[in-house]
């Protein structure tokens, strides 16, 4: 008599924490006649949605501190001491307030998570706005910043400067009697994060940011395939591309405005506009037409002599890369902190 009994108490307990998780009973976690603490499946709910990194690495760090022999109730700790329904009551009625309660923290949850401010870190140097040097300032803070944006700022989710990556370049020159057609892929570019700050202008009260940059030394590897026809001459190759560029110029126009997030704003950068004035370039190409020991020598030295041509081609792409890379970067960090925080 007492295993039946036992068993119909394990066997309702069971239905009740189906009711109250949704989860299947071959993973109830409790024992027969009494029951640990829920698992509630607000939890997975709440690892479902896409909050922030906050909420993601609260849960993750509950899970793995409190999972066994504990429970995690949307994403905090609780012992695992046994329940039971109080006399007078049903076993039902108290799982039914205890998934009530459980409904409610995980709601409260979710409502606070996201609004913890992360800290600002040592390493982002605070401008005041009504600091006279403030455009020397914020030169300083982003030369603080520099040996971080190399590989990027993983608490921060901020993406590495090095290697920069291009998309795909076409060239086509020439009439068709005397065309030359090449395209470049999968060019990595070294260099971006040695870039010199010559002057800075910046007008916080309308979010603006003007640059004048250097690029000392860019240096670029890809694949490239080529096709030349010349009358009724046709040469091909394909090989590695690998060059220099030196004495870049850089002008970059960074303009922002403030969204407003509960009590707080935060400034966001509009794309940012970038644009190269060209130096001096080197460019190399192996296995020209097979590795024809003539014509490849040959048609390096040409592509030198002219280029112009080539460089007005990546030169566009460069920019675009260049300007998507830095907005992100910088809107990343100004995602985490209030304006007021980066600029009192």
């Amino acid at each position: 008599m007492k295993q039946r009994r036992l068993a119909q108490s394990g066997s309702a307990a069971r239905d009740l924490y189906r009711h109250c998780t949704g989860v299947g009973v071959g993973t109830f976690p409790g024992h027969v006649g009494s029951f640990h603490t829920l698992q509630c499946a607000d939890l997975r709910a709440i690892q479902n949605r896409r909050a922030d990194d906050h909420s993601r690495a609260s849960l993750a760090q509950a899970r793995r501190a409190c999972w066994s022999p504990r429970q995690v109730v949307a994403g905090s700790c609780i012992s695992g001491s046994r329940h039971r329904a109080p006399a007078g009551r049903s076993l039902t009625t108290s799982y039914s307030r205890v998934c009530a309660t459980l409904n409610m923290l995980s709601t409260v949850l979710l409502i606070a998570l996201p609004l913890v401010t992360a800290e600002i870190p040592s390493y982002i140097k605070v401008c005041q706005r009504n600091d006279p040097n403030v455009d020397k300032c914020i030169m300083n803070s982003v030369e603080e910043l520099r040996p971080k944006m190399i590989k990027g700022i993983p608490e921060l989710d901020v993406p590495g400067i090095e290697p920069l990556s291009l998309g795909q370049i076409a060239l086509a020159r020439g009439p068709q009697g005397a065309k030359l057609t090449a395209v470049v892929n999968d060019v990595k570019v070294r260099g971006p994060s040695n870039f010199i700050i010559e002057e800075l202008k910046s007008d916080l009260d309308n979010n603006r940011f003007d640059f004048k940059l250097l690029l000392p030394r860019l240096d670029f590897n890809g694949k490239y395939k080529m096709d030349i026809q010349v009358l009724l001459l046709r040469l091909q190759g394909r090989g590695n591309i690998t060059g220099s560029f030196k004495d870049y110029a850089c002008n970059v126009t960074m303009r922002g405005h403030k969204e407003k997030r509960g009590d707080d704003e935060y400034l966001t950068f509009d794309p940012f506009k970038v644009k190269l004035r060209v130096g001096e370039s080197s460019i190399y190409l192996t296995n020209l037409f097979d590795g024809d020991p003539i014509l490849g020598p040959a048609t390096n030295r040409v592509i030198n002599e002219n280029s112009q041509v080539f460089l007005q081609e990546i030169s566009p792409v460069l920019e675009r890369s260049l300007g998507e890379l830095f907005t992100e970067m910088a809107n990343k960090i100004t995602s985490k902190f209030t304006y007021k925080e980066l600029f009192p």
